[in-house]
């Protein structure tokens, strides 16, 4: 549990100065079309590190220093919207305009993806235990997954230590990633874990997406929903030293940028994150 709470401390001094909101805005967020609540957008404030998850009825606080700070909302299948602060203290509601998703046109050719392959780090042994590190919603914690050639993606794999609390709820995220820089989510619509309630391994399915891909990514669950109150503090995911630059990336909160754990720590031990796909790729 020691490197759970140093990844813990050092994202809390790394924020500690850069946020300093004060009043908070309330409000939901609405699909513009049907006028139905849109749940689990994402909603930050890049410059000052602070963000938050619409509940499952749309609705948000977020707290702010300014009202010149722009507010950022979005979500799969919806246009990215910006707004100031001071105009969301006079009406909190925002209308998010749907935006299909844009699924390239790939033929896959069943035939030429035969061989199985595990990318990442599937750790059997228990190992380290680390968690979120943060307790805003909105929170991540990722692996970097080398590609290395075109591969059919079929699943996503957690490797879990401890998980406790009844109504937790996460979501899976697929973001291309180059040069350390996390890119757009690959998928095409919320994919929500439920079943952590347990140490092993939680399974998702990503084969009906029919999701291909070269370049490496990032893996990563969010936290989008607090269990009446108490926190993600009762979940840890496994991880192992590793002798390379290790793989783990942390956000603080929604519309922050990733980091990297060595960066944040560089004298803390390299780890290797349990998270990891499996898939097919051409003999």
């Amino acid at each position: 549990m020691k490197t759970n709470a140093l990844l813990f401390f050092l994202l809390l001094s790394y924020i500690f100065n850069l946020s300093s909101a004060q009043e908070s805005i309330r409000g939901r967020v609405i699909d513009s079309d049907t006028q139905e609540p849109v749940p689990f957008v994402n909603i930050g404030i890049t410059q000052s590190m602070t963000g938050t998850v619409s509940d499952e009825n749309g609705k948000y606080q977020l707290r702010f220093a300014s009202p010149l700070d722009v507010v950022t909302f979005s979500s799969i299948g919806y246009r990215t919207e910006n707004v100031e602060a001071g105009k969301l203290l006079e009406n909190g509601e925002i209308n998010l305009q749907p935006q299909p998703y844009d699924i390239p046109a790939i033929e896959l050719n069943a035939s030429a993806f035969t061989r199985e392959v595990i990318l990442g780090a599937k750790l059997e042994e228990q190992g380290h235990s680390i968690g979120f590190g943060s307790s805003e919603l909105g929170t991540e914690i990722a692996a970097h997954v080398e590609i290395g050639k075109e591969t059919f993606l079929k699943s996503a794999h957690f490797s879990i230590n401890h998980a406790a609390g009844d109504s937790l709820l996460y979501r899976v995220n697929l973001y291309d990633f180059q040069d350390g820089q996390a890119g757009a989510n690959l998928l095409p619509q919320n994919v929500i874990v439920t079943a952590l309630q347990k140490r092993g391994t939680v399974d998702v399915d990503l084969s009906e997406f029919n999701l291909t891909a070269s370049n490496d990514v990032l893996l990563a669950l969010e936290w989008i929903k607090d269990d009446q109150g108490k926190g993600n503090v009762g979940i840890t995911f496994r991880s192992r030293k590793s002798r390379r630059d290790n793989n783990l990336y942390t956000k603080y909160t929604s519309q922050a940028p990733f980091k990297r754990l060595s960066d944040l720590a560089p004298r803390a031990p390299k780890l290797q994150l349990g998270f990891y796909l499996t898939g097919k790729q051409a003999p």
